[in-house]
């Protein structure tokens, strides 16, 4: 621990992941987003233990799952430009033809959340912008937020610079993030870390939560 006026601040990765401070979250891992990460099959069975880790030491674990706005009534027209980019569309009308598959907002069934865990919505690529995600991490006292899941680029990071400014400490899963980009995810994780983000491994998190 460091020291500084008489508080003590969280130094090591021990210290930062100690089970009464730290909480686990599992970001988009739901059958319309993650099984598309190039290293999906890789994450997966991380990700299923560390889960398993986190429970067995009393780490609260949170799943984000995504909720789209009404593309016509409800999204902003940056948003709406975002997705046609995604779906190379050249007008907005063929976005809305495309239909939902109830199953795509599922979480993963290796990754079904238990009874104690906790499932939250979101619309963004960010955990806390619209959601009561810093409500119930506050609620319980957690003051880490170790995450994992998909995209690295998106949502992971995105959520972990927030989680930052809002004054948490943040570890990324070297193994337990994806995305559906090798590059943009190497670039991301390196960007994490070189922005002086904590970054570990699933195993080193399970290792410690075991003690």
């Amino acid at each position: 621990m460091f020291e500084i006026s008489g508080r003590k601040i969280a130094n090591t990765l021990a210290e930062l992941v100690d089970p009464a401070r730290a909480a686990l979250l599992l970001w988009d891992m739901e059958y319309g987003i993650a099984p598309h990460a190039f290293n999906y099959q890789d994450v997966l069975p991380n990700l299923q233990s560390l889960s398993a880790a986190a429970r067995r030491a009393g780490v609260p674990v949170f799943y984000s799952v995504q909720q789209g706005f009404d593309l016509a009534k409800e999204e902003a027209g940056v948003w709406v430009r975002i997705r046609m980019k995604r779906a190379k569309a050249s007008d907005p009308s063929q976005l809305l033809n495309q239909k939902e598959n109830p199953k795509d907002s599922e979480i993963v069934e290796a990754l079904t959340p238990q009874p104690q865990d906790s499932v939250f919505h979101k619309r963004r690529p960010d955990g806390f912008v619209g959601t009561d995600f810093d409500l119930m991490l506050r609620s319980k006292g957690v003051k880490t937020i170790v995450i994992g899941g998909v995209a690295t680029e998106g949502g992971v990071e995105g959520t972990a610079r927030s989680a930052r400014n809002l004054g948490y400490d943040v570890v990324v899963l070297k193994d337990g993030v994806g995305s559906r980009n090798r590059e943009l995810h190497e670039m991301a994780l390196k960007l994490m870390e070189q922005t002086f983000f904590d970054v570990a491994t699933t195993a080193e998190i399970a290792a410690i939560w075991a003690k």
